[in-house]
């Protein structure tokens, strides 16, 4: 890339990410649906790369691998995982962007060893295997694996928690797509990303863990508002016993939910997934530079002050509000 250093010091990271895009942006993953047989090669490349470990974590329900790929050395661990429901395919399709950043040599070398050196970034790009192979949200079994944290009743879930458990991350995010129809608040604007902090109780108490996930909430936010300006909504943070996220953060690791949503013309969701590998890198960022996010100008009430993206349903072409229920 024709870019020199020192460029690169006087811009924010999100806008180099930006202009250089296309050289991360995966190339054989250019539409929504595809399967575990698309994503293989992607993955098991990585197995000869010295910057990455492989692991294979188990195998689904029919029998097709899940694998963690790590890459970094540091002492904070962040763990991501993406499509547990096989028809929410955007932020794998971003991991893989994410899996190409760290094996690139440019001017953002610097940021590059500062991530690797500060952070093990542990990714599961693609839990429900089985699901994906047929586009829908249910495993082979037919069962919802967000519902599945306590039960524990299918490989994929045992597979998910078991991972959770043997590295104790400091950080979890908890990879989904949402209705395209879903809009921000009472506006007109799709809810292209909305976040969550998951509660971990009923009464939704914010203790630290779940505020400092609010915390980085409100760095992704303030981030995409500059390619998303008003197209960022907050999901629902009803508690839900079964889930993973909202026990994950129980468990204490600083989960945060991202739902893709609809944007103008993107069908096939490159664009959001674009933002999808901007506000990850964004976070993983942030994490390495102020792993508590102990920052004086980030509270919880700026994440309060984000929209909940769930009240109303967005069309493009037809605009009308409907009450409606989220599963995320």
């Amino acid at each position: 890339m024709a870019c020199h250093s020192s460029n690169y010091a006087q811009t924010a990271l999100h806008q180099q990410l930006n202009t250089a895009y296309e050289q991360y942006r995966e190339p054989s993953l250019t539409q929504k649906r595809f399967k575990h047989t698309d994503l293989l090669p992607l993955i098991e490349k990585r197995s000869n790369h010295p910057l990455f470990k492989v692991t294979k974590a188990g195998e689904s329900v029919e029998g097709r691998a899940i694998y963690v790929v790590k890459v970094g050395t540091g002492k904070t661990k962040v763990l991501l995982w993406s499509q547990m429901h096989g028809d929410e395919s955007t932020a794998t399709m971003a991991l893989m962007d994410v899996m190409n950043f760290f094996e690139q040599k440019d001017g953002l070398d610097a940021i590059r060893k500062q991530l690797l050196n500060q952070l093990s970034i542990f990714m599961i790009p693609m839990l429900n295997p089985d699901g994906a192979e047929r586009f829908q949200r249910q495993n082979a079994m037919g069962v919802d694996l967000n519902r599945d944290a306590l039960r524990l009743q299918n490989p994929e879930s045992k597979i998910l928690k078991q991972v959770r458990d043997d590295l104790q991350p400091a950080w979890g995010f908890n990879l989904h797509d949402q209705s395209r129809y879903y809009a921000v608040g009472n506006t007109s604007k799709p809810a292209t990303i909305s976040f969550l902090a998951p509660a971990y109780n009923e009464q939704k108490e914010v203790n630290e863990t779940r505020g400092d996930a609010m915390k980085l909430i409100v760095v992704m936010n303030k981030m995409l508002q500059k390619y998303l300006p008003g197209q960022v909504a907050k999901y629902s943070d009803a508690f839900e016993p079964r889930a993973f996220g909202d026990n994950i953060q129980k468990w204490g690791t600083r989960t945060i939910l991202i739902e893709s949503g609809g944007h103008y013309n993107d069908p096939e969701k490159q664009f959001i997934r674009k933002m999808n590998f901007l506000a990850l890198m964004t976070a993983l960022e942030s994490i390495a530079q102020q792993p508590t996010l102990v920052r004086v100008w980030i509270t919880t009430k700026i994440f309060h002050s984000i929209k909940v993206g769930y009240t109303t349903l967005y069309c493009e072409r037809y605009k009308y509000n409907l009450t409606i229920k989220l599963l995320n």
